[in-house]
């Protein structure tokens, strides 16, 4: 014979056995929820990142002792020269070799190609002759080739000493001794007599 107890207690059990399928059931679908939407973020972010280019590092700090720096501050001027755009090439100026330029009253062409300053400008590379004495200078003597000639037959060289300095952080060249600064010397020799 079973008593009230007894049967209360048998209820209170299948009813709690009930409720837990039911919660099973609604649990299901609530973590398949949060999946998708966890799932969906994570895709979110990688198109966002794929999408959005990565900040650059700075630039390293102007440095005469870098080697790539000053070959590419030298290269950037040449190709300047070559290509003909020589506001470009002004703009890598010292305050300095700007200041000069005026003092002269002369264009950078006049000034670093002298008597070549019409002639088309079809080389200009760095040499091994590299100075580094000076502190805060680096000279560095540059190969230049000009020819006034269509068909590229007759091609004059010159080296032209450039030096490289350090202003307001960045690579600049501060003075060179052009095809100018000869014909300047040429003309201050004495002439003698025989």
């Amino acid at each position: 014979m079973r008593t009230i107890f007894e049967d209360t207690t048998l209820k209170a059990e299948m009813e709690e056995s009930r409720s837990r399928g039911n919660e099973r059931k609604s649990t299901l679908p609530i973590l398949w929820l949060i999946a998708l939407l966890c799932l969906s973020g994570v895709w979110g972010v990688y198109r966002w990142a794929d999408a959005h280019a990565a900040v650059e590092q700075p630039a390293p700090p102007a440095s005469l002792d870098d080697p790539k720096q000053t070959s590419d501050a030298f290269g950037k001027f040449n190709h300047s020269i070559i290509d003909g755009k020589w506001s470009e090439a002004e703009g890598m100026l010292s305050t300095a070799a700007k200041q000069r330029l005026a003092n002269e009253q002369k264009t950078l062409a006049e000034s670093l190609l002298g008597k070549f300053k019409d002639y088309k400008v079809v080389g200009g590379e760095m040499t091994q002759s590299i100075d580094r004495s000076a502190p805060g200078m680096m000279r560095v003597d540059c190969l230049y080739k000009f020819t006034n000639d269509v068909s590229y037959t007759k091609i004059e060289d010159r080296i032209i000493p450039l030096i490289l300095v350090i202003e307001n952080g960045k690579l600049v060249i501060d003075n060179w001794g052009g095809v100018g600064s000869e014909e300047r010397k040429e003309e201050s020799k004495p002439a003698v007599n025989k």
